[in-house]
C-alpha cells in the first residue's frame, strides 16, 4: 500500500507539473518578448531569451504618439470601474444573502428561487433594455454606467447564502440574547465569519469587471472612458504587424492585476468554495 501511495503521489505531481508548465511558458515567452527587438519576436533571429534587451514597446505603451488610445489612462478606468464594482458587488450580495439565509419573511424561498432563476438569462439578452435604461437616464458615456451593471451579483448572493448557511446558529442567538439587532449581528458576526466566501467572490467580481468588453463598448464613445479591454483592441489595429512586442506589453499590462489579485487571495478562494457546497 505505502508503494502504491507512493507512486500515486509522485504520477499526481508529474501531472501537476506539466499542467503548470503548459500554463506558465506562454505566460513567461510574452514577458520575455516584451523585451525583444521585433526580428528577435517573427524574425529569423527569434529566440526565447532576448540577446539585447530593449524598452522601446513600453515606451510605445507609455506614449503611442497619437496611434492609439493611451493603455496608461485606460488602464487607470478599469482600476476604477472593476474596484468601486467588487466593493459594490461585496456590499449588495453579502447585505442579501444575509436576508436570505437568516431573516424569515413570507415569500423567502419563492423570491430567491426567482433570483436564482435569473442567472439563467444570457447577458446579451439584457443588452438592448439595459442601455435603453441608461439612456433614459443620462448616463451613458459615464463611469456610473461601466460601475452599476457590475454592482449586483445574483451568483454572489447564492455563493455567501450558501456559506452563511453554515455558520453556527448558536452564535446568531447569542448575539440575539446579547441585545444585537439584525444588522448589529451581521456587521459583527456574520460578516467577519464570511470573510473567505468574501474573498472568493471579490475574485469572481473583480475579473468580470476587469475583462468585460461588450458592454463598455457599447455605452463609452469617447477615448477618455474606455476601459483596458478597449484599448487593446485599438493597440491591436493600431499596430498589427508592425511591433509584435508593443501589443504583447499592452497585454501583460491587462493580464499582471488579476493574476496578483488573485495570487493573493488564493488561499481565501480555496477555502471559500470547499465551505459554501460548490467544490466538485
Amino acid at each position: 500500500m505505502s508503494r502504491r501511495r507512493w507512486t500515486r503521489r509522485w504520477a499526481t505531481l508529474a501531472i501537476a507539473l506539466v499542467l503548470a508548465l503548459a500554463w506558465a511558458v506562454p505566460l513567461l515567452w510574452v514577458v520575455s518578448s516584451t523585451f525583444k527587438p521585433q526580428q528577435e519576436i517573427v524574425g529569423p533571429e527569434r529566440r526565447w531569451l532576448p540577446a539585447g534587451p530593449t524598452l522601446d514597446h513600453w515606451r510605445n505603451i507609455a506614449d503611442p504618439q497619437g496611434r492609439a488610445v493611451g493603455v496608461g489612462r485606460a488602464f487607470a478606468n478599469s482600476v476604477v470601474v472593476a474596484l468601486i464594482s467588487t466593493f459594490s458587488t461585496l456590499a449588495t450580495s453579502s447585505l442579501a444573502a444575509y436576508a436570505f439565509a437568516r431573516l424569515r419573511f413570507r415569500g423567502r424561498e419563492a423570491l430567491f428561487g426567482v433570483l436564482l432563476a435569473t442567472m439563467m438569462i444570457p447577458n446579451e439578452v439584457i443588452l438592448v433594455p439595459l442601455f435603453l435604461q441608461f439612456h433614459r437616464l443620462e448616463l451613458l458615456n459615464s463611469y456610473a454606467a461601466l460601475i452599476l451593471p457590475h454592482a449586483i451579483s445574483v451568483l454572489g448572493v447564492f455563493l455567501l447564502r450558501q456559506f452563511m448557511l453554515g455558520i453556527p446558529s448558536d452564535l446568531i442567538d447569542a448575539a440575539a440574547i446579547d441585545g444585537a439587532g439584525a444588522f448589529r449581528i451581521y456587521r459583527h458576526v456574520v460578516l467577519p465569519l464570511t470573510r473567505p466566501a468574501m474573498a472568493t467572490l471579490s475574485v469572481f467580481a473583480f475579473l468580470g469587471s476587469w475583462n468585460d468588453f461588450l458592454w463598455p463598448l457599447i455605452v463609452v464613445n469617447t477615448p477618455d472612458k474606455q476601459t483596458l479591454p478597449l484599448a487593446l483592441i485599438t493597440f491591436r489595429s493600431a499596430y498589427q504587424m508592425l511591433d509584435y512586442g508593443t501589443v504583447l506589453a499592452a497585454t501583460l499590462v491587462a493580464v499582471a492585476p488579476p493574476l496578483l489579485f488573485f495570487v493573493f487571495a488564493q488561499r481565501y478562494v480555496i477555502a471559500g468554495i470547499s465551505r459554501t457546497g460548490l467544490k466538485g
